[in-house]
């Protein structure tokens, strides 16, 4: 007998629909409201990392290169590395980190909560990874960038990231996404700081769609918490400054599917159903029976892996996929 289950998805702030207007001064949108299904396969707090900043303590501006007592030296500020880690729960590859102007602080805390001495911002972990900026100081930083790649896992559902900066209340942070092995890169999530908070949006991944969020990142200098649909395979993310300011990422937490053997394998609980804002979303091209709560169909698709469901009211419906051999019934929010 074939398993039937129910999933009940609630979208979050941070992607599917607009929230353009709203104003967030402390946390950005709360983990869990996207309702991963998924196993939790990466939690990176990066606290496992060696120190490697120019500044005394969290309460400084960014590392830079500076020049030592005799005026030649420089001093280190940010460096280029490669580190992997295993997959949680996976028994096949690994995710693999490239840094590119990096530095490490494992145990500070964001800037502000340092000089405060108070806490970070709730699921804002002490410890992270900062990249630099383009910036004129003597001698000058560069655009840094942080990448995960994500490629060893089956499908990617959801992420869950956290980040704070040096400076003010400028908290620039954009986060980029790649599904072609780096090629060619696009922005998954947009979130300058200071008045151009309004610009800010994120972007689905398959469809391309901006959803702007509004979210205001002042004052955040104690870390703000986002949440990311992916649903899609192949991912890899890049991590970069929006606006001029020295982004520091605190968490890293990816929903997703892990490879259990070398080669794909198909089986009876592969086929999953998703909601996004107005389209409905599978792991792999099925038929699909969209039906609302009183059972009329509402509409049907054959061989397709994304339905657009504009037209159709908000609310609950039910939908019922088939490929193949495997059939999946799920309850989806279209909002």
């Amino acid at each position: 007998m074939k398993k039937v289950c129910s999933i009940l998805l609630i979208l979050s702030g941070g992607f599917g629909f607009s929230l353009y207007g709203q104003l967030n001064t402390g946390t950005g949108v709360v983990w869990g409201e996207l309702s991963p299904s998924e196993p939790l396969v990466l939690n990176e707090n990066f606290q496992g990392f060696d120190f490697f900043h120019t500044d005394p303590d969290p309460d400084k501006g960014n590392s830079d290169n500076s020049f030592d007592d005799d005026g030649t030296t420089v001093i280190y500020g940010y460096k280029n590395d490669t580190v992997e880690v295993p997959v949680l729960g996976g028994e096949f590859g690994t995710i693999r980190y490239y840094f590119y102007q990096c530095a490490f602080a494992p145990a500070w805390k964001s800037a502000y909560a340092f000089s405060q001495e108070t806490s970070n911002s709730a699921n804002v972990s002490d410890g992270f990874v900062e990249i630099s900026r383009n910036y004129s100081s003597t001698p000058p930083t560069v655009h840094g960038w942080f990448i995960a790649d994500l490629r060893a896992l089956e499908f990617v559902e959801v992420i869950q990231w956290t980040h704070s900066s040096t400076g003010g209340n400028k908290r620039g942070v954009m986060c980029e996404f790649s599904i072609d092995n780096g090629e060619s890169w696009d922005t998954l999530r947009y979130q300058p700081g200071g008045a151009g908070y309004a610009a800010s949006f994120t972007k689905d991944v398959v469809s391309r769609e901006k959803s702007y969020n509004g979210y205001r990142c002042d004052p955040s200098a104690f870390g703000m918490t986002w949440e990311d649909g992916i649903w899609a395979e192949n991912i890899m993310l890049r991590f970069g400054e929006a606006g001029g300011q020295t982004p520091r990422i605190h968490d890293l937490k990816v929903y997703g599917t892990p490879k259990t053997t070398p080669v794909r394998e198909v089986s009876a609980n592969s086929l999953k159903i998703y909601g996004a804002g107005k389209h409905i979303r599978l792991t792999e091209t099925a038929d699909v029976v969209v039906c609302n709560l009183s059972g009329m169909v509402v509409k049907t698709a054959s061989h397709t892996a994304l339905l657009n469901m504009e037209g159709v009211p908000d609310g609950i419906y039910v939908v019922k996929a088939r490929a193949g051999e495997n059939v999946t019934t799920a309850k989806v929010l279209l909002k």
